[in-house]
């Protein structure tokens, strides 16, 4: 089975995320958007699911990133068509802007280790159901702050309201970034976006190694779990 990815930025591939999968035997197809790869409106036959990626656009800068219209239409289309998504960061932006949701600058952004709390709806979810706070890496300045028609919020966090919600039964989307590890985030630091220039910090490097195994512990069977969720 093969699962599309969109990468947004040429630092952020699936990674872990994208490992995880091919653990399970799905093919990861990237279409490397940041570098003119075409962006499909709609779903292309014969694929699964669907990753939408982050990147340190925002999710209706179509003049800094013209692909981002088709991204749009073709997360429009996948829900449509009940095809899987799972997105991540500026993916989760894209979801929610691609319906009726909206997002907006957060009143503070977040980057590093963070925790996120599930809620009741969580509790019955078949992959979020985790039944206490959970660390997470965060790299964000804006967040979705209006969740589209339907949608379901299952954590959340102090700064964040909507850290991950769902559509549907089988399309996620969070705040946060489950592929990443410390030699991404060495990555984002070397080219400091406005969201890390602007949280005063200068590395948070070392707290992502120091979690790095609790999050692969948390964050792999969530992913895998939405991988048998598209098997079945």
């Amino acid at each position: 089975m093969k699962i599309l990815a969109i990468q947004n930025d040429p630092t952020d591939p699936p990674h872990l995320v994208g490992e995880w999968l091919q653990e399970q035997g799905f093919e990861i197809v990237v279409t490397k958007a940041f570098d003119g790869e075409i962006v499909p409106t709609t779903v292309p036959d014969g694929f699964a699911a669907v990753i939408p990626l982050g990147g340190s656009m925002g999710a209706l800068d179509d003049h800094i990133a013209p692909w981002l219209p088709n991204e749009r239409k073709l997360l429009a289309d996948a829900v449509a068509r009940d095809i899987p998504i799972f997105a991540i960061c500026l993916g989760a932006q894209l979801l929610a802007e691609a319906l009726d949701g909206k997002v907006s600058r957060a009143e503070v952004g977040e980057i590093g280790i963070y925790s996120v709390t599930p809620n009741s709806a969580a509790a019955s979810d078949p992959i979020f159901n985790l039944s206490t706070d959970v660390l997470v890496t965060q790299w964000h300045e804006d967040q979705v702050t209006q969740l589209p028609t339907g949608a379901v919020t299952l954590a959340s966090s102090a700064l964040c309201p909507n850290q991950v919600f769902r559509i549907g039964s089988k399309t996620y989307a969070t705040q946060f970034h489950p592929e990443v590890d410390s030699s991404i985030i060495q990555l984002w630091e070397a080219d400091a976006d406005n969201a890390f220039l602007e949280s005063g910090k200068s590395s948070v490097e070392e707290e992502v190694r120091r979690a790095e195994a609790e999050l692969v512990r948390v964050w792999k069977p969530v992913i895998q779990g939405w991988g048998k969720l598209i098997q079945q």
